[in-house]
Order: C-alpha cells, then sequence, then structure tokens
C-alpha cells in the first residue's frame, strides 16, 4: 500500500462555523465537485468525536475521455470548527481528509481560512491516479467555495 498526501487552503466569506455546516452537507457539493451525482444520508449519530453521518454517495470520475460511475460509502464527523470524512472508493482504497475552519483575522469574525489535509491510500498501482483525481476535484471545489459562500451571505 501506498499513502500520499496533499493540502489546500482557501479563504470564504463566512465564518468557520457557518463554512463547515456548508462542507459537512455532502449534497451542497453537486455543482463545486466535479465528480459528484448524489450524496444521500443514510445514518447519523454522535460519537466520541462529535455528530456524524454516513453517506452513500455516488460519483462520476474520468479516466482519460471515459467516465465511470462508482458508488461509496462515506463518513463525515464534525467536531466543532474541524470535519473529517473517511471514504472508502474501492477495496483497498482510502481517502482522509481533514477540514479545519479558522477565523481569518477579520475583526468581526466573518471570514475563515479552510485548510483540508487529505491523505489518499491504495495499491502502488492507483495510488498517484487515485491521488491526482482527488487533488483535482478538490481543488476545483477549493477554488468555487469562496463564491459559493458569499452567495449564501
Amino acid at each position: 500500500m501506498t499513502t500520499l498526501r496533499f493540502e489546500l487552503t482557501t479563504s470564504v466569506p463566512v465564518g468557520p462555523r457557518a463554512a463547515i455546516d456548508f462542507l459537512t452537507d455532502l449534497t451542497r457539493h453537486r455543482g463545486l465537485h466535479p465528480y459528484l451525482v448524489s450524496a444521500d444520508v443514510v445514518a447519523e449519530g454522535t460519537g466520541p468525536d462529535g455528530p456524524w453521518q454516513e453517506w452513500r454517495v455516488v460519483e462520476r470520475p474520468q479516466l482519460g475521455p471515459l467516465r465511470y460511475t462508482i458508488r461509496f460509502p462515506a463518513r463525515v464527523v464534525r467536531d466543532g470548527d474541524t470535519m473529517t470524512s473517511s471514504v472508502r472508493a474501492a477495496p483497498g482504497c482510502t481517502l482522509r481528509t481533514v477540514t479545519r475552519a479558522t477565523h481569518a483575522g477579520d475583526d468581526d469574525g466573518t471570514s475563515a481560512l479552510l485548510t483540508e489535509t487529505t491523505e489518499v491510500t491504495a495499491p502502488w498501482p492507483v495510488a498517484g491516479y487515485m491521488t491526482r483525481q482527488a487533488r483535482a476535484a478538490h481543488e476545483r471545489t477549493f477554488a468555487l467555495l469562496p463564491g459559493e459562500l458569499g452567495r449564501l451571505r
């Protein structure tokens, strides 16, 4: 198994709580995340790390000119202004993402800095491909997120 990691940051025009509120609702990622087709909550509760939701996600990534459909479970846990998501995209292929929202330094608390760290673990033949796909999708999401959150204010 190979584990690769990447980190992204963006500033958004809402406070940390509102940013994490938005991100924990995967249905709101449609149109931001380029592969997302649907996301449905299948279970929820509260554990030692905070409230959690289990999702059933459908995506259509691209491999060259071909698009293919994948269905996978995702678990999203919220701990204050931090969100952790765990995805099992395929047998032996996992993504773990931790997103932290902090005040961006403004006096009125109406903007946040989001820092996301993603770890991709997969067999070495597909680890690079999975990491490139995840990074491209998350970069697009982070690029569009400030505008989307600005419209919600």
